[in-house]
């Protein structure tokens, strides 16, 4: 892969996780390579690695453009979460170094910590979270897992704000269950991390995806 081509990706993909390209924006190749300052060809090929992780979504009558996650995605990344990080925590838990632990509590003390306005702790939180479940993944040594997880972890703010994302992050909760997976985790406890992990997925999943779920059911 051409330097190019890397820098249109990471510029891209950046703009789709800040919100700056919200979902169902078109992404047309003319316009991105005059932004980034790149020819068309290495446009072309970031999309279509974009559109291999997810990020984006393309027809031939309307182009391409942002992918616009709905209910029924975020059950599937939030089932697809419990199920594979409960698995990677059980790893962990026999595999993690002094320093990954470090790295765990760093965030957490980061997340705890935050300041300035509400929207910009959300969204500064999404990304250390994400930062400290994927410290997780890649501490239970299995590149097939860290595979299998790369697109579910990389579900960017801007989409989950599509369900009012300021209603059901209880970020005190998710900080004091953060605290109890480190503690699982130094104690070498695999089933304990592992169910901590489970449940603290389980217990975030955004209250507008369950009551839609329920909608459904009934």
């Amino acid at each position: 892969m051409s330097n190019a081509t890397e820098r249109a990706y990471q510029a891209i993909r950046q703009k789709i996780m800040d919100g700056s390209f919200p979902p169902g924006s078109p992404l047309r190749e003319e316009m991105l390579a005059a932004e980034i300052g790149v020819s068309r060809t290495p446009v072309r090929d970031a999309l279509r690695r974009l559109l291999a992780d997810g990020l984006v979504e393309s027809t031939r009558n309307y182009g391409t453009f942002v992918t616009e996650i709905t209910g029924d995605d975020l059950h599937e990344v939030y089932h697809l979460r419990a199920m594979l990080e409960g698995y990677a925590a059980r790893r962990a838990a026999q595999r993690i170094t002094a320093e990954e632990l470090a790295e765990l509590g760093r965030l957490a003390d980061e997340m705890e910590n935050m300041e300035g306005p509400a929207e910009a702790r959300i969204a500064r939180f999404s990304t250390l979270n994400r930062d400290f479940h994927l410290t997780i993944v890649r501490a239970a040594r299995s590149r097939r897992l860290e595979g299998m997880l790369g697109w579910v972890l990389q579900v960017p703010l801007v989409l989950l704000k599509q369900y009012r994302m300021q209603e059901w992050v209880n970020i005190e909760r998710s900080n004091r269950q953060h605290r109890e997976i480190i503690e699982a985790l130094a104690a070498h406890n695999a089933e304990w991390a592992g169910l901590l992990v489970s449940a603290h997925l389980n217990a975030t999943r955004p209250a507008a995806l369950i009551a839609e779920a329920e909608a459904k059911a009934s």
